[in-house]
């Protein structure tokens, strides 16, 4: 197997087999360090993380757990390395849009077995079955799984650790799959596999299981039960609907699907909560933020460390919450924990990777063919969806949330770098 292969082997692998696949990602990363360490360092410290890793490592300095500072250093400075592999690829560098389209198949097709057992799992929590699934012939482990701590309610987690974090990941993988739906309406044939192209039954087997894995994508994303889920995954359907507009049938069965979701919505509200004002206006996070916003007025330079807010936060202040491990929200917990600046340049960095990656898209100069843009398309709304999420959560303490978080920046860059070397190409006399 090539290297190229266990990379996307490890991307496809990843929710299923966590620890294996970061054992075989820490192995390429350091073979490709080997072959061009002196390339990713360069692109790193030329981006700018080398100066977000300087500021990480004085607001760990003066963090008041610099021990546990530190130590959550390392859901940051690896991932930066791995961005750099990535980008430096000589396969992102030459042909990206055929590597990441079939990189999204296979994230949107594998994600399949983790929406079917999270609709199980929602469907045997009903607390008609309880009782009957309890006294029935399961095993023990699969009963203290679905039933025991941690128990989240009438939601669904599926192989992730808490619900939020598996709609986190499905909300991407939905992106993805929307992308891809999109561009199998524009081009009634595929353009970069043309055997698969050649054999109409091979396209159309395609096509229908595309369409049913982002179905089921959406039904899992609603059994997780996170409104913050939910509600983005509605934003990502209206953006594709809106792109799709000249196209009939994506507007029907577009509008079916939305339409079944809001039903069940109604009928079994989100996360077994009834559908009312007080789910929202009610939300702790709302206090949160204000013991975030609090921090940060009084350590605006270096924040206060990470583990900042779980240190300071006195037990049982906010009802139903003994103990607070982050802001939910990624822009908060970064200015709070590790100060403004950070905060700031992680911004600047990331938005500016994210502004070129939409100026590409809509900049009909690059030349870049539809089936292109429709890739890069996917990539946006997977990424647009990632950055929705952090509003209301953080979740880079996943490290399978956080690899594909850094894979989507990559694949931007990447694919917006070949959009800007086609348009200079064209522009060359």
């Amino acid at each position: 197997m090539t290297r190229n292969q266990l990379w996307f082997a490890s991307m496809v692998c990843l929710p299923y087999v966590m620890y294996g696949v970061m054992l075989v990602i820490a192995y390429l990363i350091v073979t490709a360090m080997m072959q061009r360490g002196h390339q990713v360092w360069q692109k790193c410290i030329g981006t700018g993380f080398g100066w977000l890793t300087i500021g990480l490592l004085l607001s760990a300095s003066f963090g008041i757990n610099r021990g546990e500072s530190f130590l959550q250093l390392t859901n940051f400075l690896p991932f930066f390395v791995l961005w750099g592999v990535w980008v430096t690829s000589p396969a992102m560098i030459t042909s990206p849009f055929a590597v990441l389209e079939r990189l999204a198949r296979w994230l949107v097709l594998s994600a399949v077995p983790l929406c079917a057992i999270a609709l199980i799992e929602y469907a045997l929590k009903f607390e008609g079955l309880i009782p009957r699934i309890k006294a029935s012939w399961l095993p023990m482990w699969l009963i203290e799984w679905l039933y025991e701590e941690p128990y989240f309610g009438h939601r669904a987690r599926s192989l992730f650790d808490h619900p939020n974090v598996l709609s986190a990941y499905l909300v991407l993988v939905l992106g993805l799959g929307l992308g891809l739906v999109l561009k199998e309406t524009v081009n009634r044939v595929s353009t970069t596999s043309n055997r698969v192209a050649a054999n109409p039954s091979a396209v159309a087997r395609y096509r229908l299981a595309l369409g049913l894995s982002v179905l089921l994508c959406l039904g899992a994303i609603f059994c997780t039960g996170s409104r913050n889920g939910l509600l983005i995954a509605l934003v990502l359907v209206m953006i594709a609907l809106y792109m799709a507009r000249r196209y009939k049938q994506v507007w029907i069965s577009s509008v079916i699907g939305v339409g079944v979701l809001a039903g069940a919505i109604n009928a079994f509200g989100i996360g077994g909560r009834s559908l009312s004002g007080d789910i929202f206006i009610n939300d702790p996070r709302v206090r949160i933020w204000h013991l975030a916003i609090d921090m940060i007025y009084q350590r605006p330079w270096t924040g206060w460390g990470f583990s900042g807010l779980r240190e300071l936060y006195t037990p049982g202040s906010i009802p139903n919450n003994d103990s607070i491990y982050h802001a939910h929200n990624i822009w908060l917990f970064l200015a709070s924990e590790s100060g403004v600046p950070v905060m700031i340049g992680f911004s600047v960095i990331c938005g500016a990777i994210f502004y070129r990656a939409l100026r590409t898209y809509f900049a009909r100069k690059t030349g870049l063919p539809e089936g292109d843009r429709a890739i890069l398309f996917s990539y946006l709304l997977a990424f647009f969806a990632c950055l929705s999420f952090s509003l209301f959560d953080v979740v880079l303490f996943d490290a399978r949330l956080n690899i594909a978080a850094w894979g989507l920046l990559a694949a931007l860059y990447a694919m917006s770098a070949q959009g800007g070397n086609t348009s200079h190409r064209r522009n060359t006399p």
